[in-house]
């Protein structure tokens, strides 16, 4: 990738405070979170800027009762 570029992912809240019964969205979720921090580092020196958005709360008929 050319310097000044972007690597942009998607993140939630889960990362950092796991719901009990979305335990395996929370896990993936964290692993993305500690990629972007380690993408972030190694990738400064070469001016790429790695970041992460959280879009806010999404229900869909597939979430289990209960959910947000």
């Amino acid at each position: 990738m050319p310097n000044g570029s972007s690597i942009i992912t998607t993140n939630s809240i889960e990362a950092e405070d796991p719901s009990a019964y979305l335990i395996d969205y929370a896990g993936t979720k964290a692993a993305i979170k500690n990629t972007r921090f380690g993408l972030a580092k190694q990738l400064a020196q070469r001016g790429i800027r790695v970041n992460s958005v959280a879009p806010g709360p999404i229900w869909t008929p597939l979430q289990v009762a209960g959910g947000q």
